[in-house]
């Protein structure tokens, strides 16, 4: 008998044959005390505490997975499946909570759990560090894909049970200030894009049944309110997208789960909706000295030598990423702003006198600009907050900055992220007469399932856009795409 319990977002206790398998457990809010699970799981705490489990498997490091305040009060006799990222960032961060028994699995390595059950990793094989696990537990598959993107030709078929994202888990669109008709259609062109990865996840592993998990998050910091809108933003609840789903995926059985419930007992559907907006401020009242956290530390305002030094350090780190790239980034905080010269620039310019306007721009509070300095948290965690707000122009997407903002601090996924820009020194393959690098430059996405037509290569995942004639990007950024025409044959 296998019993798989949700416990809320992304997690799920697993139980097989004696085995418990503790997957992603997340209760104590996350990125700069923003995020909090929807709807509250807390009441499952102390019973996941004071649990014995056999495996733990943590995902990636999102704070949403990687609940370290949550983790630190484990039992360490827990054997803890790692995925085994470039970096190794993981398994040093569980090594140094404690977590000494670890068993490192690489993309599609799969591990023996029991006399007839195996857990099989699957990595993005991107620059992205995340990962999604398969469980086969006598006879049933269960697929926990989280908001993982593995290449969508290599996701696992005939599977029983998949969990996997609906709802977003980006700061794009909504934290650019973009005007009021930009926003409707950039959030629903993201919403569709969700919902058309997931039907394509759910037909290539042939899904039988769908739990809809990892989202969405809610926002209970009064700050951030505007985030809670379901329908202005990219969060929305399973309700919201539930029936265009069905017409997607009609022969797919959704179970959808409360905290707590097991997948064969769901609750009654939506009983925790009932009164959404009642239920939120009932939920921040309760959780109000976790929230006020943030706002409550004591920091000392930012310098501008210290985030000037901050970049020259990242900058130094990343060398290979910014080689033929000259920006200028703009900070602003608290009423201080500052232009950064990034690449070549940074090499050509005085600081006070950059000839390039910025092609970004960074609000962000001085708050969340100490903790990235101090190194409590990242580029990414503070952009997840949603306490940040950007500006660009032209509005494209700059993978470089975004990657040295992201990644930079891992100069393994920064390298990785050049490998795959390199087009023609890549792996190709071919498709409809034309030879094509294999790896979307964007995300990494696998090509050989892009939609090739009227002239256009369309990547499933971001549907990113190019010319099949000069492999010059038509939507979604800048970046090219190496293809050019299959040779005939003699």
């Amino acid at each position: 008998m296998t019993s798989i319990r949700h416990l809320g977002h992304a997690g799920f206790l697993v139980e097989h044959a004696g085995l418990r398998i503790l997957i992603d457990p997340w209760f104590h809010p996350a990125f700069l005390e923003a995020w909090f699970p929807y709807p509250d799981n807390r009441a499952l705490l102390p019973e996941v505490v004071a649990g014995s489990y056999d495996y733990l498997y943590v995902s990636h490091a999102h704070e949403d997975h990687f609940d370290r305040r949550l983790l630190e009060r484990l039992s360490r006799d827990v054997t803890v499946l790692v995925p085994d990222f470039r970096s190794r960032a993981m398994a040093r961060r569980l090594a140094r909570l404690g977590f000494r028994r670890q068993v490192r699995l690489g993309h599609r390595e799969r591990y023996r759990l029991g006399p007839d059950s195996t857990a099989t990793m699957l990595l993005d094989t991107s620059h992205k560090e995340d990962s999604g696990l398969l469980l086969d537990l006598g006879g049933l598959r269960f697929l926990d894909l989280n908001d993982c993107n593995t290449p969508m030709s290599e996701l696992p078929s005939d599977v029983d049970v998949l969990a996997a994202q609906y709802s977003g888990a980006m700061w794009y669109p909504n934290a650019y200030d973009y005007p009021p008709r930009t926003m409707v259609a950039k959030t629903a062109a993201v919403r569709a894009d969700l919902l058309d990865t997931l039907a394509r996840k759910v037909k290539l592993t042939g899904a039988r049944t769908y739990v809809p998990s990892a989202g969405p998050a809610c926002f209970l910091d009064p700050e951030l309110a505007r985030f809670n809108d379901r329908a202005a933003t990219i969060f929305p609840h399973w309700e919201d997208v539930a029936a265009d789903f069905a017409a997607a995926c009609p022969e797919t059985e959704v179970v959808r789960t409360a905290p707590g419930d097991r997948l064969d007992a769901p609750s009654a559907p939506g009983r925790w909706l009932t009164d959404p907006d009642g239920y939120l401020a009932d939920y921040r009242e309760r959780r109000r000295p976790e929230w006020q956290a943030y706002h409550a530390e004591p920091y000392r305002p930012p310098g501008a030598e210290e985030v000037r030094e901050h970049f020259a350090r990242l900058q130094r780190l990343n060398r290979p990423l910014l080689a033929d790239y000259r920006q200028e980034l703009r900070i602003e905080a608290g009423g201080a702003a500052w232009g950064l010269p990034l690449g070549d620039l940074a090499e050509q310019v005085e600081l006070e006198d950059c000839p390039v306007d910025p092609g970004y721009t960074i609000r962000v509070p001085p708050r969340a600009l100490r903790a990235v300095l101090d190194g409590r948290a990242g580029w990414e965690e503070a952009l997840l907050s949603m306490r940040l707000s950007l500006h660009r122009d032209p509005d494209v997407f700059d993978l470089t900055l975004l990657s040295l903002l992201r990644y930079g601090h891992q100069p393994a996924q920064t390298r990785q992220l050049v490998r795959e820009r390199s087009g023609r020194q890549g792996e190709l393959i071919s498709r409809d007469g034309y030879r094509l690098q294999r790896y979307c430059p964007h995300a990494g996405e696998d090509l050989g399932h892009a939609v090739i037509a009227d002239g256009v290569v369309e990547c499933p995942r971001h549907h990113w856009k190019w010319s099949t004639t000069t492999g010059a990007c038509l939507e979604g950024g800048a970046l090219p795409l190496f293809i050019e025409p299959e040779e005939p044959p003699g």
